[in-house]
């Protein structure tokens, strides 16, 4: 390990071993059935949620500490929240149950990771667990999980042939469940080949849902997520076989690998387009195998680490990965986060930043990817570590977030991201809905998206975005540049910008002026002469729920074009960034 890991790796444990500390003398939350049955009532995912996660994070600390410090006390408590978990009614979350039949054995996600982690303490711990529990886990694992899998037809649920972090998920975990299980003599010998293969295809399936270009467009966070799953099993079984199937030998993974570094700008911020966060924390472990695998691969900056509280869910995989992978594979720092361009050209993502990490980034595609948001065209401004231009990335699930009502919640629908509204109109949803052209100009350092097609069909014949940008040590400049075609059928223009921080509206030396400020810069919005008086410029505030349900206020900065059907409207952003 390079003293930047090994100082990081200090300070994760220490901070699972306070954990520890204090909830070696608290009960875990029980789980009830009232909280359970919530979402089905009114679509609230949290309360349940909160208790659940909670009882993994005593799994988690006491499975670390049992694994790598050997106190007794530790074990203790291990033992006993593995029992408690056994008794659990669910392992699934409310949000996956068939609520006509709540007590069908359900594999999603978390009943995935909990047989996964399970098993592993299980195999980990040997005898140093009491028999009867050891017992109870390897029945549940079975009864819950690898039975219902392994006995199933294919597919067992979508998620066996999806293209999506589901299928690395499910399946990773239940291909090490099995391993473990069938080195502790409980799997079938029958069945171990049968999973190792339906696993194997399953996986096959997550990664051609990964661009070429080695793009998850279901964001950052899922990236982490998927790929930590992925790997573990790829590891393990390279491992089983000595070396004779190697899944990481796949091309796409060595693009893949290198996916999470271009995604940091500096000072923290991070890229949060679809179901992301704008301060993604990467994963030291997984990040450390993913270089030991493809050397040239980046590491981000080591203040965007994810600590242990940083975990809302308290994966058990994740965090013992970070700690072991750290250990195995910890080597130099292969920092990238001061790349100044990176086109990913399958997605249509375009991330640019400056020797200091300020930048943007901006994107085509359709608007039928995964995790999708209603976003084409859009771009963020990166400045000083926070988005003054933002993307909000995921909101609160609820039941609506993955229902009908996905659209009409405002981080998912195009007026929540900075695209222009045409006739009143935002984008529509559905893979016909897309960018036609997306290119780069290393040259004039400028980016063009071609996007009329996003639209509600005959709205606007054609709409062109040029992003260009130029940077000197104290500012930042962006040009963004809408070209306009109307077609018969257009009557109004809309331009739409989003921020987290008010604006204010200035008159300024040079006209009218949109002003933003963050907590460590700000920047000056102008609009090509459009604005001759402060009433031309809207600024609506709007309620938006972050991910963890926390309630915020974001911004809608908006203004009307002239247009007339049939001829050409342009408009020109330029924003300029600085220090405060």
């Amino acid at each position: 390990m390079n003293n930047q890991q090994k100082t990081y790796l200090h300070k994760f444990w220490d901070e699972i071993r306070q954990a520890g500390d204090i909830l070696r003398n608290q009960e875990p939350p029980e789980p009830s059935e009232d909280a359970f049955f919530l979402f089905e009532k009114t679509g609230n995912r949290l309360v349940y949620e909160t208790i659940y996660f909670a009882r993994r994070k005593y799994l988690t600390i006491f499975g670390i500490l049992s694994e790598f410090g050997k106190n007794d006390a530790d074990i203790e408590a291990l033992n006993q929240i593995i029992v408690s978990i056994c008794k659990e009614r669910f392992w699934a979350l409310p949000a996956h149950v068939d609520f006509s039949h709540p007590d069908e054995k359900t594999i999603d996600l978390f009943a995935a990771e909990t047989a996964q982690s399970l098993a592993e303490i299980l195999l980990i711990m040997g005898d140093r667990l009491p028999h009867e529990t050891v017992a109870l886990a390897q029945a549940e694992i079975m009864n819950r999980v690898l039975t219902p899998f392994c006995t199933s037809a294919f597919p067992y649920s979508w998620w066996e042939t999806d293209r999506c972090n589901w299928s690395a998920v499910c399946a990773g975990s239940i291909g090490i469940a099995a391993i473990a299980m069938d080195k502790m003599g409980k799997l079938p010998a029958a069945w171990r080949e049968p999973c190792i293969r339906r696993v194997c295809d399953a996986l096959s399936c997550y990664l051609d849902g990964m661009e070429q270009d080695g793009t998850c467009t279901e964001g950052l966070g899922y990236f982490s997520y998927g790929m930590s799953y992925f790997t573990a099993f790829a590891e393990l079984l390279y491992q089983e076989t000595n070396g004779a199937v190697n899944l990481m030998a796949q091309p796409v993974c060595k693009e893949l690998a290198a996916f999470q570094a271009k995604c940091y700008f500096g000072n923290g911020i991070s890229l949060s387009f679809s179901d992301s966060d704008c301060h993604e924390h990467f994963l030291p472990g997984l990040t450390a195998y993913l270089v030991h695998c493809f050397p040239d691969a980046g590491t981000p900056d080591y203040a965007s680490a994810r600590t242990f509280e940083d975990d809302a869910c308290y994966r058990w995989l994740t965090n013992e990965r970070t700690i072991r992978w750290l250990i195995q594979y910890g080597g130099e720092d292969t920092n990238r986060v001061g790349e100044r361009s990176s086109l990913l050209p399958c997605a249509q993502w375009m991330i640019w930043k400056n020797k200091d990490g300020n930048g943007f980034a901006a994107k085509g595609g359709h608007n039928d990817e995964n995790h999708n948001h209603n976003d084409v065209g859009h771009f963020l401004c990166a400045w000083q570590g926070e988005l003054l231009l933002t993307d909000l990335g995921a909101g609160e699930y609820t039941k609506d977030y993955f229902h009908e009502g996905r659209y009409d919640i405002l981080c998912n629908r195009s007026l929540g991201h900075s695209v222009p509204l045409i006739n009143d109109c935002e984008q529509c949803a559905g893979s016909a809905y897309r960018a036609d052209d997306f290119s780069w100009d290393d040259e004039k350092g400028q980016l063009t998206i071609s996007f009329a097609g996003a639209y509600p069909e005959g709205c606007i014949d054609k709409l062109i975005r040029v992003i260009a940008t130029e940077s000197a040590n104290t500012k930042m400049a962006l040009s963004v540049t809408d070209s306009f075609l109307a077609s018969e059928q257009t009557t109004k223009i809309t331009e739409n910008l989003i921020t987290p921080f008010q604006p204010e509206i200035v008159q300024g030396a040079d006209g009218i002026q949109v002003f933003i400020k963050g907590e460590n810069g700000s920047c000056i919005i102008t609009a090509s002469a459009l604005w001759h008086s402060p009433e031309q410029i809207r600024i609506l505030p709007r309620e938006h729920f972050m991910h963890d349900g926390t309630k915020t206020t974001v911004y809608l900065i908006q203004w009307e074009l002239s247009v007339k059907p049939r001829q050409k409207t342009e408009c020109c952003i330029n924003i300029l960034c600085k220090f405060n």
